[in-house]
């Protein structure tokens, strides 16, 4: 101690590495004990997986709204695939507009996870349809900071970027969907501008088949990914946008 104190330049040096050295680990070991190691909070969760294109320069892309319906229609591996897009939209009619951050997917999406609403109910398989469309999930936490936990709201109509949606239901407390980015859910509808090959606009949540290995995914979706590059060369060539699958480690937060 008394050699420190003498020193002061010397200790000030040492313990701002030691503690920038004890930080770093500490960091590193929480993300890999959070993401790695710990079981993601969704019932069977190493068989859900992240299902995304492969440009040809890059690892991953947003999927075309074709493509993904190919992989959704062909493949026999999967129980459920959703396909999930994000936007900014606007609260309005409870006070002061209010900026929220909601989801549009594919009504198998909650299946997916294994998440259910403790308040009414999910989405139905037509929900993704023009004139169905108009129906939203909370999130519990938006339920309650945003709404005062009001169960009257379910079955009620909220207005978002000024259209009328229905609360069909609200997700359970303390799940990660609570801490989830997005805070509301909708379904996604693909509009006959959206069917096309060449627009790459969402990524893909899918969840494996009971018994069915990753390995045997990937064996299957490059038969399908073959194909499609067979049949559509101008937009799928062989090595160019291609599929690619991120097992349960790429899956925080939703």
């Amino acid at each position: 101690m008394r050699s420190l104190w003498k020193s002061p330049g010397f200790t000030i040096v040492s313990l701002l590495t030691l503690a920038l050295g004890i930080g770093a680990n500490t960091a590193i070991f929480s993300f890999v004990n959070g993401v790695l190691l710990r079981p993601l909070p969704y019932a069977d969760a190493d068989s859900i997986i992240r299902v995304m294109e492969k440009p040809p320069q890059g690892e991953r892309n947003g999927i075309s709204t074709l493509n993904f319906l190919d992989w959704r229609n062909q493949n026999t591996v999967f129980e459920h695939m959703a396909a999930v897009r994000g936007d900014d939209v606007t609260l309005t009619g409870t006070g002061e507009p209010v900026q929220l951050r909601m989801a549009m997917v594919s009504p198998p999406y909650f299946d997916i996870f294994g998440t259910h609403a403790v308040l009414g109910r999910t989405f139905t398989a037509d929900e993704d349809q023009r004139g169905k469309d108009h129906v939203v999930v909370l999130s519990h936490a938006i339920w309650e900071t945003q709404f005062g936990a009001d169960p009257k709201l379910v079955g009620g109509t909220i207005r978002l970027d000024g259209e009328p949606y229905t609360v069909i239901g609200v997700l359970p407390e303390g799940t990660s969907f609570d801490r989830s980015f997005w805070q509301l859910w909708t379904p996604l509808v693909f509009k006959p501008e959206n069917m096309t090959r060449n627009f790459h606009w969402f990524i893909s949540f899918a969840k494996l088949k009971p018994g069915v290995a990753l390995e045997a995914a990937r064996r299957q979706m490059d038969g399908i990914g073959a194909r499609i590059a067979h049949d559509f060369p101008d937009s799928n060539k062989a090595g160019a946008w291609w599929w690619n699958l991120f097992p349960r480690s790429s899956l925080a937060p939703i």
